[in-house]
């Protein structure tokens, strides 16, 4: 049986999004808030390409695995979608729209990949991208980044999708070994991914900064020396997500969201 669960929660997105600070926390939060943008276009491109991919999956297991992944991620963006809602509500409407502007562009690339790029191409992409932000999530929850109570906008969606991530760290690899199993494939197609990915989420955190009239610092925390350590881990080729010892965090959120679910399968 699969060890992941599939919560279904739908979070309330009544407060305004906060975005004063100093130029450190503003450089931390508005990629964040540019990468839920991103997020009802690159888990519905996740998912087809997890469906194309069940296709050529003959392992049970795995083939389990996968289909609770998609379930998870459906969630996860629709989520986002409403939260993005209020972020862009925060800006005017010629902002607004620039934004909505790219997310179209990012929309079309997903498309356009699942259309014409190889199962094998979406596959690594896949992979590249869930490798990078179990890397980020998990740093976050060893720093107590997504506790329950946090001031980050969207408050628990946070945590919940972080843990979720962490929960279903091992799919995309799996899939891409069980597929594919190539480590320079591997490492060539996850920074090609990984630097396609983070340019919209630059572009979008840069137009809400314009329209701030403000210029973010790059943040220099432990939490982030922390995500850069784990990031550079998932390129060596003895990475393996399922042998990545979990923060004390990880179980307790998963189990309190699971609580929470309406439903949970």
């Amino acid at each position: 049986m699969s060890a992941i669960t599939v919560r279904k929660i739908r979070f309330p997105f009544d407060d305004a999004v906060r975005l004063d600070g100093d130029d450190e926390h503003l450089g931390t939060l508005l990629p964040v808030l540019g990468l839920s943008l991103t997020m009802p276009y690159l888990e519905p491109y996740l998912i087809r390409t997890m469906n194309a991919a069940l296709q050529e999956i003959t392992d049970p297991a795995l083939a389990e695995d996968v289909r609770r992944f998609a379930q998870q991620e459906a969630h996860h963006y629709k989520n986002h979608a409403l939260f993005n809602e209020t972020v862009r509500a925060r800006f005017d409407d010629a902002t607004a729209a620039r934004l909505r502007a790219i997310e179209a562009a990012l929309d079309d690339d997903y498309q356009r990949f699942t259309r014409t790029k190889s199962l094998r191409f979406n596959v690594v992409y896949a992979e590249g991208f869930e490798a990078m932000t179990c890397a980020g999530a998990l740093a976050g929850a060893a720093h107590g980044a997504f506790a329950p109570g946090s001031d980050v906008p969207g408050g628990e969606l946070w945590a919940w999708h972080m843990a979720e991530e962490i929960e279903h760290r091992t799919v995309a690899f799996d899939v891409f070994e069980h597929l594919v199993g190539s480590y320079p494939y591997r490492l060539v197609g996850s920074v090609r991914a990984q630097w396609h990915y983070l340019s919209y989420v630059d572009r979008l955190a840069k137009e809400m900064a314009r329209a701030l009239g403000r210029r973010p610092a790059r943040p220099r925390t432990p939490m982030h020396r922390e995500m850069l350590r784990r990031y550079l881990q998932t390129f060596s080729p003895r990475y393996d997500p399922a042998a990545i010892e979990l923060p004390p965090a990880v179980p307790a959120l998963l189990a309190r969201y699971a609580a929470m679910a309406e439903l949970v399968r």
